[in-house]
């Protein structure tokens, strides 16, 4: 087990629920807050789960017991390759859909990956018809805001390009935007489709979201690079980040400038090493604004965690089916260089890197 993976005690969590119920009343929104009152939002967030599904059992328990917390403001999210290069793939994404159905999530963003058909590539009705069956099983919306269709212009009818969330009064948008591979790497499947670069597509939009929500959130398959480009758009309080596979126990600061509140970047890892993470958000209300000043991060332990009956039932099932796997595809790990992209991010962007920013005040 590595030190660097923090898993709340009960007594922690008993003590930051008191400290969140003390900071706002329960039932307050952002209309209802006073200046200098506090809401913090506690957001729970995978990635780059790529069918590897032993762990969510466990995941499901520690998610449960986040959301019957009370005292807490919960959101819990997905950054996406959900499926391809797993022990179900044949099945396009549909168990690891069905397991997040039940593990509570409120939203996911299609990676990369999501739009591949398995094993190695398929016809534009193919990766609609997957998108489609993914979209019609989730019980949560699946968000892509990068990518419309060729013919139309218009997103696909299977996504959204971000959606509003209130949680306990206040607006919470979530704006998902993803990579550009499928279109740089020619895939099939995806060439009914135009894929904009996130940051592109997130300086578009964020005025619109920031008209119909208090606090703004960027769901990211797009990179660790991207990610940074956003982190500074003003609005942006956080960026929930996939796609590169890198463990980070402690979130990236983008400072914006001097003096000024900057945005955390995390990411859980993926495939064979990925965590369920957590990051809780501690808002200001400053004027008509909710101004980010704290946040704290931790990497779940799944030590002595209980695995989750239900999740455990539909592993199980799909374990038990007769078809053969089909073979995993050729392409290999989309990994690439995460040690050179944080490199150049530290050089380029600003960034300070693996380090908890306690108070942005």
């Amino acid at each position: 087990m590595r030190n660097f993976k923090t898993k709340f005690s009960p007594l922690a969590l008993l003590l930051v629920s008191i400290t969140f119920m003390l900071s706002v009343p329960l039932n307050a929104g952002a209309a209802d807050l006073k200046e200098g009152e506090r809401y913090t939002l506690t957001v729970l967030h995978t990635n780059d789960i790529h069918g590897h599904v032993d762990k969510l059992p466990k995941f499901a328990t520690v998610i449960n017991e986040t959301k019957n917390n009370t005292g807490l403001n919960v959101l819990v999210l997905d950054g996406g390759d959900i499926f391809l290069r797993g022990e179900f793939q044949e099945f396009q994404g549909i168990p690891e859909i069905r397991m997040m159905n039940a593990m509570g999530y409120d939203a996911m963003v299609c990676g990369n990956n999501d739009f591949r058909v398995p094993p190695a590539g398929g016809t534009p009705s193919d990766g609609n018809n997957q998108l489609k069956a993914l979209s019609e099983t989730a019980q949560f919306p699946l968000l892509c805001a990068n990518v419309k269709m060729k013919d139309s212009g218009q997103y696909s009818e299977f996504v959204k390009p971000f959606i509003v969330k209130e949680v306990r009064g206040v607006k919470i948008g979530i704006i998902g935007v993803t990579s550009m591979k499928p279109q740089d790497r020619d895939w099939t499947e995806v060439s009914d489709k135009v894929f904009e670069r996130g940051d592109i597509t997130l300086n578009n939009l964020i005025n619109t979201v920031i008209s119909e929500a208090d606090v703004i959130i960027v769901l990211s398959h797009a990179g660790l690079i991207v990610d940074t480009y956003m982190a500074g758009t003003n609005g942006v309080s956080a960026i929930i980040g996939a796609d590169d596979h890198i463990v980070m126990p402690e979130p990236i600061y983008y400072a914006t400038g001097y003096g000024e509140t900057g945005t955390p970047i995390v990411q859980n890892g993926g495939e064979f090493e990925h965590y369920l993470g957590r990051i809780d958000l501690t808002f200001e209300k400053t004027g008509n604004a909710m101004k980010l000043v704290e946040y704290s991060r931790c990497l779940y332990s799944m030590e002595d965690v209980n695995e989750d009956v239900e999740v455990m039932s539909i592993i199980a099932e799909y374990r038990s089916e007769d078809s053969e796997p089909c073979p995993l595809p050729e392409t290999g790990c989309d990994i690439g260089f995460p040690v050179l992209a944080i490199v150049i991010v530290a050089l380029f962007s600003g960034a300070v890197l693996f380090r908890r920013k306690k108070s942005l005040s």
